[in-house]
């Protein structure tokens, strides 16, 4: 299969609405983490030797060694610096008993690619590098300079009642592979220590969404080997937040064939139903792991702005699907039936 290098360069998420809104480049400090995570599960000299499990992770991460792209750095964390003059809020005192707080991580249909942006009307919050802000794309963390489908949900949350107030720490990469958030990959660190980094804030999550799958399609990653991955980054999730925190993850593979190169025809958007299944079989509502909307299903290609990334209508419709998984207050079900 050829590397579908645009898939996964950050160029595929530049802005398509102009914009007098000043822009910057928001850095996690996270780098050098980064670069230590490739060593995770390896044995040293001095190490015990690795379990079963570890062995497995890294034959999974070597097997497709070769076939991860690396994009640029520069520009990939290009966001909205916010208005000017606003001030930081106090994160701690936003955290009170109705107040979701989600961190939400994948590649770029989780990040800011939805054209055009949009800014939330309810008190709903962005998290980043300690720092909270109000909610208006492009969300601080992610890469991509347009917009982004979680204030749009948070608004909805809010309106129907079950929250007063929505917070979403968003560190999500354009191109991103399942490989790369688990163990040995490169943003695993950034995935753990933004768990740290609320914690740190007074905002436990109640929520952990991902939205991801679409490189790995792309990339030819097998279903076991995605699903043991996935299976190693929950793992480590429930590590951090305890056994009560939601991990919601959302179905999605579908992507464009560049090859094919026609966006106007069905036949050059390519799916996998196989990695969409270990998707939905990761869920075990007993651990607290649910599953997400279908994006496969729900985003057509009629509905992404440039054959991968959804329109703001596709991220309504987007948004809107969380709510049965969300929707956590002692009213919610009834209002969601």
């Amino acid at each position: 299969m050829p590397l579908l290098h645009d898939f996964f360069r950050p160029r595929s998420e530049h802005s398509l609405t102009p914009s007098a809104m000043p822009f910057h480049r928001l850095t996690l400090g996270l780098a050098g983490l980064a670069a230590l995570a490739v060593l995770a599960g390896r044995a040293v000299s001095d190490a015990p030797a690795p379990t079963p499990a570890r062995r497995t992770l890294a034959a999974v991460q070597d097997r497709y060694a070769g076939r991860l792209p690396h994009p640029p750095e520069t520009g990939e964390l290009a966001v909205y610096a916010g208005a000017p003059g606003e001030p930081a809020l106090d994160c701690a005192a936003l955290a009170k008993d109705r107040t979701m707080v989600a961190l939400v991580f994948g590649q770029s249909n989780a990040s800011n690619t939805v054209d055009p942006g949009y800014e939330s009307g309810r008190p709903v919050y962005a998290f980043a590098d300690g720092v909270c802000t109000k909610a208006r794309d492009a969300l601080p963390g992610a890469t991509g300079t347009k917009g982004s489908s979680w204030p749009r949900l948070g608004d909805k949350l809010i309106a129907g009642g079950f929250y007063d107030a929505v917070i979403f720490a968003n560190i999500a990469r354009g191109g991103s592979s399942i490989l790369e958030w688990g163990p040995g990959g490169r943003h695993n660190a950034v995935l753990l220590a933004s768990l740290d980094s609320l914690a740190r804030a007074g905002l436990p999550p109640t929520h952990v969404l991902l939205h991801q799958g679409e490189a790995d399609c792309a990339l030819g990653v097998a279903a076991p080997d995605y699903a043991a991955m996935l299976a190693a980054v929950i793992d480590q999730i429930r590590n951090k937040v305890g056994p009560a925190t939601d991990v919601v993850v959302a179905r999605t593979s579908q992507y464009f064939d560049l090859v094919c190169g026609n966006a106007a025809n069905p036949a050059c958007y390519k799916t996998c139903p196989a990695l969409t299944q270990a998707q939905t079989a990761a869920a075990d509502p007993q651990r607290h792991v649910l599953s997400g909307p279908d994006t496969d299903r729900l985003v057509p290609f009629a509905d992404r702005n440039d054959g991968y990334h959804f329109t703001a209508q596709a991220a309504d419709r987007f948004a809107e699907a969380w709510l049965p998984q969300l929707a956590r207050s002692e009213a919610a079900p009834s209002r969601l039936q």
